[in-house]
C-alpha cells in the first residue's frame, strides 16, 4: 500500500490541503491509497490551518464508513487521510510567548556573541513573536525549522517510511516559513544519514509546489507584512532554489505558480483573523500534486514545471474551457459529478429520502450520523466552489444556485438534450433509481455507489463526458 507524505507548510500549505481534500473526496484519480498530510507552521491559532484540519477530519470521519471492495466503481472519497500526528501538525516548541532572541538564548551570550546577533538580525527580528509565524522573515524562519529534523513526531514518520513511499512540500515563497522551510526540509531528507530508513528516503521520489506572489495586502504601517517586498524576496529565494534545489537534483519534479492578477486581503500577521478565500492558484497548486503521483520520475534530475491557462491577457475569470487537455481529463468529470450530488443535497435533500432507491435504506438513514456528515462535506465544497469563482482572479467552474435546472451548473459547456419524457431533477432522479438494485454493501458505501453511477452516466448524457 503506497503512501504519500504532504508536508503543508505556512499559511499556504494549509490553503492548498484545503483543495486538495475537495478533489481527493470527487473522486479525481491518484496513484497512491493513504495520504499522510504533515502541517508545519508555528502559527497553531492560524484560521487556514483549524479551518483545512477541521475539513479533514470530516473527511477522515466519512472515510472510515466506507470500503472498497473489487468491483466497486465509486471513487468519492475513495483515498484515505491518515491523522499521524496531533491535528496534522508537527509541533515546533520553545515558539510560544516568547520573542526570537529569547529563542537563540541572547540574554546569556557574551558581548561578542550578543554583537553578532545584531549585525546578523534587526531590532525588530530579534524581538519578533513567533507564535504567529515568521512574518515574511525566513531568516528567522531558518533558525527556528532547524529543530523539526529532530523531533519525535519527524522521526515518527521516518520510521514509518516504506519503499515505493513518495513525498511532497507545499510551499510559498513570497513568505517566511515556507520559504526557509521547504530548502531545509528538502536537505534533511535528501541528505541526512542518520533518520531512520534513511536510504529509503534518501532516494524516494520527492516533488514541490513552490507557489509565488498571487495575492497583496492591505498596507498596515503596525503590521510587519508588507507585500510591496514578496516580488524581492521571491527573486532572492528563486536564485537560491537554482542553486541549491533545482541544479543539484535534490527534488525530481518542483512546480512554480503564480499570478499577476491579484486579489487583495486584509492584511493580518496570522491567528484566527488569518483566513483567506480559497484561490485560483491553490486550487491548481492541489493538481500539481496529482500530476505528481501519477507520474514517475528518473532520479538525480530536476524537471521544473509551469502551469500556462488560455484566456487573453486581460481576462480574469478562469473556466474548464480555460484548462489545457491534460487537466480537464483529470479534473472535469470528478469534480463535476460531485458538484452534481452536492447541489442535488442542498436543493432537494427532502425529497432524495423519499425517492424508491431510499427504501433500500433503514428508516432513519438520511436523518442519520454519516449523512450528516456527507452533507456537511458537500456544503463546505460548495462554499469553496464560491470562494473560488468570486476571488481575484476568479475559477468559475460551477454554478452552485441552478434552481430546478441541475444540469446548468457546468460553466461555459454545453449541455446535450436527452431524449426522455424526464428533465432536469426527474431526469436525475431517475437515473438514480435506476441504480437501486445494482449495489451492495453497508449504507453509506451503497450510498455512494448509487450517486457516483448515476452522476458518471447523467455527465455522459447531458455534457458527452
Amino acid at each position: 500500500m503506497s503512501k504519500l507524505y504532504l508536508f503543508g507548510i505556512g499559511g499556504t500549505g494549509s490553503r492548498v490541503l484545503r483543495s486538495f481534500c475537495m478533489m481527493m473526496a470527487s473522486g479525481v484519480h491518484i496513484n497512491c491509497d493513504t495520504i499522510v498530510p504533515i502541517i508545519i507552521d508555528p502559527d497553531h491559532a492560524n484560521a487556514d490551518l483549524t479551518r483545512t484540519v477541521v475539513l479533514l477530519d470530516n473527511y477522515s470521519k466519512i472515510r472510515s464508513e466506507l470500503d472498497f471492495p473489487a468491483g466497486t466503481q465509486n471513487d468519492f472519497f475513495r483515498p484515505e487521510f491518515k491523522r499521524t500526528l496531533p491535528n496534522y501538525t508537527l509541533y515546533l516548541r520553545d515558539t510560544e510567548d516568547r520573542p526570537f532572541k529569547y529563542f537563540i538564548g541572547m540574554p546569556e551570550m557574551d558581548s561578542e556573541d550578543q554583537a553578532m546577533m545584531q549585525m546578523l538580525f534587526s531590532e525588530n527580528n530579534l524581538d519578533a513573536m513567533m507564535d504567529v509565524g515568521f512574518k515574511g522573515n525566513p531568516n528567522i524562519g531558518s533558525v527556528v525549522l532547524n529543530q523539526i529534523v529532530e523531533s519525535d513526531e519527524f522521526l515518527e514518520f521516518a520510521n514509518s517510511f516504506e519503499a515505493g513511499d513518495k513525498i511532497f512540500i507545499i510551499s510559498s515563497i513570497f513568505g517566511g516559513t515556507g520559504a526557509s522551510g521547504f530548502p531545509l526540509l528538502l536537505k534533511t531528507l535528501r541528505t541526512d544519514k542518520n533518520i531512520p530508513n534513511h536510504s529509503l528516503i534518501n532516494n524516494a521520489e520527492i516533488g514541490a509546489i513552490t507557489v509565488l506572489p498571487y495575492f497583496t495586502l492591505n498596507q498596515d504601517e503596525n503590521s510587519e507584512v508588507d507585500s510591496a517586498t514578496f516580488i524581492s524576496k521571491s527573486k532572492s529565494a528563486l536564485a537560491y532554489y537554482e542553486k541549491n534545489v533545482s541544479a543539484n537534483g535534490q527534488v525530481n519534479a518542483i512546480y512554480y505558480l503564480a499570478d499577476n492578477v491579484t486579489g487583495t486581503y486584509e492584511n493580518h500577521e496570522g491567528g484566527a483573523d488569518q483566513q483567506n478565500q480559497a484561490h485560483l492558484i491553490e486550487f491548481m497548486s492541489a493538481s500539481a500534486i496529482v500530476d505528481f503521483c501519477n507520474n514517475s520520475f528518473v532520479q538525480g534530475t530536476t524537471i521544473n514545471k509551469e502551469l500556462g491557462i488560455n484566456i487573453e491577457p486581460e481576462t480574469t475569470t478562469v473556466s474548464f474551457s480555460s484548462l489545457g487537455d491534460g487537466l480537464k481529463t483529470m479534473l472535469r468529470l470528478p469534480l463535476t459529478q460531485f458538484t452534481l450530488m452536492a447541489n442535488c443535497f442542498a436543493d432537494k435533500y427532502s425529497e432524495v429520502s423519499t425517492l424508491d432507491f431510499s427504501h433500500k435504506f433503514p428508516n432513519n438513514f438520511f436523518k442519520g450520523e454519516f449523512m450528516t456528515k456527507l452533507k456537511n462535506f458537500t456544503l463546505n465544497y460548495r462554499d469553496w466552489l464560491n470562494e473560488m469563482k468570486d476571488n481575484q482572479r476568479s475559477l468559475h467552474l460551477f454554478k452552485t444556485e441552478c434552481g430546478g435546472k441541475p444540469f446548468e451548473t457546468v460553466v461555459n459547456t454545453t449541455v446535450y438534450k436527452v431524449y426522455s419524457i424526464k428533465s432536469n431533477y426527474e431526469l436525475f432522479f431517475d437515473r438514480i433509481n435506476r441504480y437501486k438494485d445494482k449495489v451492495h454493501g453497508t449504507d453509506p458505501n451503497k450510498l455512494l455507489e448509487i450517486f457516483f453511477q448515476a452522476t458518471k452516466q447523467l455527465c455522459n448524457e447531458k455534457y458527452k463526458f
